[in-house]
């Protein structure tokens, strides 16, 4: 099973507020509460990267109440793990927001469970491991840059905790796919098969940052709208082959001769009736190829998008923002008519060409 690791940039993005947030709090924060005070500032940045979001704002307000409950309440250890719980949430609605904004599936309420979950359990142990931490560095260190280093620990601890939400199994869909047509496509359509999903991979590559996530859908639809036409076009062509088109000609061009040279009447009309259905197969190898002539055709024209749109993000390097967000909108433009009119085409020809090869 394929393991991957997706979304780097927001996952070291998160890591990063969650580590300089507990470190910035923690440097002013009396070391008895360095726990919470990590906890609190994580939360804060967290909360405040953009884009802004409600849910998260609400997240870490719940996250400093349970933090500063924990420090007023006696006895109460389990606010101290719902706070790093919040916490652990508000790096699963940063990951949401995220994937959202790339046009990629969202993490599912089983990781955002294990992440809170995980969460709880970094802030134990930080609540075990800060202090002691922190002593040890006051050796070497000024005391608010011993409790800030350790903060800042904490915060990467708890964006290690975070894991789950970027990690996921199974195959890419567009490559699993190819892997699957690949044994069946003649060696043309399938130096285009690969064409296409390797402009899709570069692509998706040159995608900028904070693009508009329906943008990424489309190159993954049309990625595999252009494999399922390589199918189409394999199952085509094994169906109107030219050496079994070849032989029912040479079929039908004997039983016509037989026909003009029976004496029997009955004879003749059988070989009459025989040549008769062969000429229907040979109309059906000729709406068949006709079929697959249009199918290699527009399996060309997927490639040739899918490569357009890599190369024009791949100029878009460098582009100012408006000319940039201009450029891209034009392109989602592009691959958007072109996916409309491949839906047109599909049912206008499903049910006459491929029907028939069924």
């Amino acid at each position: 099973m394929d393991v991957r690791f997706e979304d780097h940039p927001q996952f070291q993005r998160a890591a990063a507020l969650a580590a300089l947030g507990g470190g910035a709090l923690s440097a002013v924060w009396p070391q008895p509460g360095l726990a919470q005070a990590a906890v609190m500032g994580g939360a804060l940045l967290l909360a405040v990267a953009p884009p802004l979001g409600r849910q998260r704002i609400a997240a870490a307000l719940l996250s400093w109440a349970a933090a500063v409950g924990s420090l007023l309440i006696a006895r109460s250890g389990w606010l101290l793990l719902l706070s790093g719980a919040l916490l652990g949430l508000l790096f699963a609605l940063g990951r949401r927001a995220s994937a959202k904004a790339n046009g990629t599936a969202e993490p599912s309420r089983g990781k955002v469970a294990l992440c809170a979950a995980l969460g709880a359990c970094a802030v134990a142990l930080g609540s075990v491991a800060l202090p002691p931490l922190a002593t040890a560095l006051a050796a070497l260190l000024p005391g608010w840059l011993a409790t800030g280093v350790s903060g800042a620990a904490f915060g990467l601890w708890a964006g290690f905790a975070a894991t789950p939400l970027h990690v996921a199994l199974g195959g890419d869909a567009v490559e699993a796919r190819l892997v699957t047509l690949r044994p069946a496509l003649t060696p043309e359509v399938r130096g285009l098969a690969e064409r296409a999903a390797q402009a899709r991979r570069g692509a998706l590559e040159e995608l900028p940052a904070g693009a508009r996530g329906d943008l990424r859908g489309l190159l993954e639809s049309l990625a595999l709208a252009a494999l399922e036409t390589a199918g189409r076009t394999a199952s085509l062509s094994r169906a109107a082959a030219p050496a079994l088109e070849g032989e029912i000609k040479a079929r039908f061009a004997h039983l016509k001769k037989s026909a003009e040279g029976a004496e029997d009447p009955a004879a003749r009309s059988s070989y009459q009736r025989a040549a008769e259905a062969l000429e229907g197969q040979l109309e059906h190898f000729g709406r068949v190829r006709r079929a697959r002539e249009r199918a290699l055709a527009r399996l060309h024209e997927d490639v040739a998008n899918l490569e357009r749109a890599r190369f024009s993000l791949t100029l878009l390097r460098g582009a100012d923002r408006v000319r940039g967000a201009a450029e891209l909108d034009l392109l989602h433009d592009r691959l958007q008519h072109g996916a409309l009119s491949l839906e047109a085409e599909e049912e206008l020809l499903a049910p006459s060409a491929f029907a028939r090869v069924e």
